[in-house]
């Protein structure tokens, strides 16, 4: 477990400048929820130079689904990444660090399961629209998640936990 933590953070390390470049996009166009599109293009392009398998408007025009591995060989984790703004405020719930990290989760998870040869399955699945329309509902609704072993995000907070809370639900 050790040598995959140390081979994530190696990579997450190793594109930092780049995931600050996603980030600065995403800030400087703030999109509001539906209509993310710059923030869309970036995280696709990148996560497609990158070796993930994406589907571009997935479920919906600004949602995408970004894969590496295959089905049946092991758990399918999902990392998910919100990217819409605030009317008239932009980013300031920090959805563009969210985006961020998700991509920055991806390419750390991605490059443990290459050099240890780890079965499973990771998507990196945008959740748009939060701030308004419920971008998360809609993919949920749309049976996304049916296959999926464990979804996990990070969202920016004013204050640091060494035990945060954790809201789950099993159907």
């Amino acid at each position: 477990m050790a040598a995959m933590k140390e081979t994530a953070c190696e990579e997450i390390d190793r594109y930092a400048a780049d995931l600050n470049e996603i980030s600065q996009a995403i800030w400087k166009t703030p999109e509001l929820y539906y209509e993310e599109v710059s923030a869309h293009q970036v995280l696709t392009d990148f996560l497609e130079k990158h070796g993930f398998e994406v589907e571009r408007k997935y479920k919906l025009d600004t949602a995408f689904r970004a894969v590496f591995g295959k089905d049946g060989t092991g758990p399918h984790v999902t990392i998910l990444c919100e990217y819409d703004a605030l009317p008239e405020i932009g980013h300031a719930c920090g959805h563009n660090l969210i985006a961020e990290l998700g991509v920055a989760a991806g390419l750390g998870v991605k490059a443990a399961l290459q050099a240890t040869g780890t079965g499973g399955k990771l998507t990196v699945l945008s959740t748009q629209a939060e701030e308004k329309g419920g971008g998360k509902i809609d993919l949920i609704n749309a049976n996304v998640f049916k296959d999926v072993d464990a979804a996990m995000m990070a969202h920016p907070a004013p204050c640091v936990t060494a035990f945060p809370v954790f809201l789950s639900a099993v159907k």
